[in-house]
């Protein structure tokens, strides 16, 4: 188990892509579960318990479906089940590394001020952001056979898509 938490951490880090993961359907579900996990964790701090479930499990969807969608378009479905392992297992690690500072700045945005340590973590999060858009390029990259900026064009509009739902869904007052 060890060595496939290796090969998620080295896929974050651009060392590793999706085709390194085993094709294992029990990996599939085990991402799937740490994914979910970890996103219900983030969402209970603003949505309660049933709305939160709802949020990820349609943020899971969305995932699955937009892939499903691209691989199927592209004839490469045959590299589903390792993309998608990859995108929630890095997804999973990516979203528990973020959470510490997302609390940091939430904590500074309650004091109404902004204070250097606000805009600390806010810089840190647009930096988190852009790796995260970074790994999902990678892994889209590897399992596209193309290059990293159509990759990463890819997933910035996979997380255009995915933040647009969740604000007319979960949050139309704020729209």
């Amino acid at each position: 188990m060890g060595r496939l938490l290796q090969r998620f951490f080295d896929i974050c880090l651009l060392r590793a892509g999706p085709q390194d993961l085993p094709t294992s359907r029990f990996l599939l579900w085990l991402s799937g579960l740490a994914y979910f996990a970890v996103g219900m964790a983030m969402s209970v701090r603003n949505l309660d318990v049933p709305r939160a479930t709802l949020l990820v499990s349609l943020d899971v969807a969305l995932l699955a479906a937009l892939l499903f969608a691209l691989l199927w378009s592209r004839a490469l479905l045959a590299r589903y089940h390792q993309t998608l392992t990859a995108l929630l297992g890095t997804g999973a690690i990516l979203q528990a590394a973020v959470m510490p500072i997302l609390s940091w700045q939430q904590s500074g945005l309650a004091d109404e001020t902004i204070s250097p340590a606000l805009m600390l973590a806010s810089l840190l999060l647009w930096i988190w952001l852009l790796w995260d858009l970074m790994v999902i390029g990678h892994i889209l990259r590897h399992t596209l056979a193309t290059r990293l900026p159509i990759g990463v064009l890819l997933g910035l509009a996979y997380l255009f898509i995915s933040y647009s739902v969740t604000r007319i869904l979960f949050f139309p007052e704020t729209n």
